[in-house]
This record gives structure tokens, C-alpha cells and sequence, in this order.
């Protein structure tokens, strides 16, 4: 495994950033300053800032409703707190990023491989949103779920109309502010958007902020 993929599955930082420590010197393996690219394997004794990097055979695995308001990142960002201001546990990696506007479910682990199994958009896991307008809902008007926005092609994967308000949406893809796209582009203002479930994951009765162990 590339020194930087074993370092973001075990520390919470992206592979990016652990490039960044191993170009910095900041990276021992076996006691020698490694380098970019470099194959570790389970023998290996790497360090980082001094720090044994233990391989985490006993994984941690977590749901966490995220309420509107909270930004997700392990780095303060202005004045808006992080979601680790409420969980406390900030040696967790997060899957499934909510922009600071939206709320619901989050999935938290130790397990970075198994947070990227879920979210990796080749494995097309349902993602299940409901859609809250500021508006009642036009049923004449036909909704445009196919759409090519700044050289990205950005779909819903379904749409059901839930109520006067709200629509229940699926995404088996993840990319940025998908579905906040998708519907500027259809001219819907959404006034709250909320994950509700991730592949068998769902919310439940939980409430905001609150995190739950979970079975893998």
C-alpha cells in the first residue's frame, strides 16, 4: 500500500495532505525519512511527527445526525463551528460531507476504507435526501434531474414528490452541492435539505447532534 493511502486511513488527514508531512520530512519508516509513493506493508513501523501510527484493527463506526449550521471539517473554518465541536472525538474520519446549510446523516469511522467503499461514486450507494422548497411545488412544471453544470454531468437518480413542499430525492453519486445544483438550475429554492439515509444507514429517531455507535 502507497505510504500516503496508509496514512490517511489510519490518521484523520486526506492522502493530499499526508503527501504534505511525507515532502516535509515529517514521515519515518523503519527510522529513515521516506518519500512520495513509497509501498509500505504491515512489518513497517512508520512515525509521524514522532508518532507510532498503529494499524487500527478494532474499528470505530458511528452515525451522526449533523445539524444545519455546522461545517464539516477537523479545521475551523470563520466563525462557524465544526461538527467535532459536538462530537469530541476528532481522531474520527468523516464520509458523506454536508454543506454547512443542510443537515441529517453523516457516517464517522476510524475505518477510512470502509468510509470510501460507501462513498466512492463507482459503487453507485443510494444516498436519500428529502427537500424542503420555499414554495409549493408545481406539478405541471417537470423537474430536469439530467443536467451539465460547470463541465460536471450531475444527476438525480429519483425524485418523488412527498408532500405541497417536499420531494424525497436519491443520489448514487456525491458530488458538490449536487442537488443544491440541480435545482438552482430548475429555478427551486429550497429552504431545507436533509439526508435522511446512506445505502442501509438511515437516521431513525435520532436527534440532532447525536452520534450512534453502529454494527459493521
Amino acid at each position: 500500500m502507497r505510504i500516503n493511502k496508509y496514512i490517511a486511513l489510519n490518521l484523520p488527514t486526506s492522502r493530499r495532505k499526508a503527501d504534505n508531512l511525507i515532502e516535509t520530512g515529517q514521515v519515518l519508516v523503519n527510522g529513515k525519512i521516506t518519500e512520495v509513493g513509497y509501498i509500505v506493508n504491515s512489518k513497517d513501523q512508520i512515525f509521524v511527527n514522532g508518532k507510532k501510527i498503529l494499524d487500527n484493527k478494532k474499528h470505530e463506526y458511528y452515525r451522526f445526525y449533523k445539524p444545519k449550521g455546522y461545517v464539516c471539517s477537523h479545521n475551523k473554518q470563520g466563525n462557524a463551528p465544526t461538527i467535532f465541536e459536538l462530537i469530541e472525538k476528532d481522531y474520527l474520519k468523516f464520509g458523506g460531507r454536508l454543506d454547512k446549510d443542510s443537515e441529517g446523516l453523516m457516517l464517522l469511522s476510524t475505518d477510512g476504507e470502509w468510509l470510501d467503499n460507501i462513498f466512492h461514486s463507482k459503487n453507485k450507494v443510494e444516498k436519500t435526501y428529502k427537500v424542503t422548497l420555499t414554495h409549493k411545488i408545481d406539478h405541471n412544471k417537470k423537474v430536469r434531474t439530467n443536467i451539465n453544470h460547470d463541465g460536471q454531468l450531475l444527476r438525480i437518480s429519483k425524485i418523488k414528490v412527498l408532500n405541497t413542499y417536499s420531494y424525497l430525492v436519491t443520489l448514487t453519486s456525491g458530488k458538490n452541492q449536487e442537488i443544491r445544483r440541480i435545482f438552482r438550475f430548475n429555478k427551486l429554492k429550497i429552504r431545507e435539505l436533509k439526508r435522511e439515509k446512506i445505502g442501509k444507514y438511515n437516521l431513525n429517531n435520532m436527534s440532532k447532534g447525536q452520534m450512534s455507535k453502529i454494527e459493521v
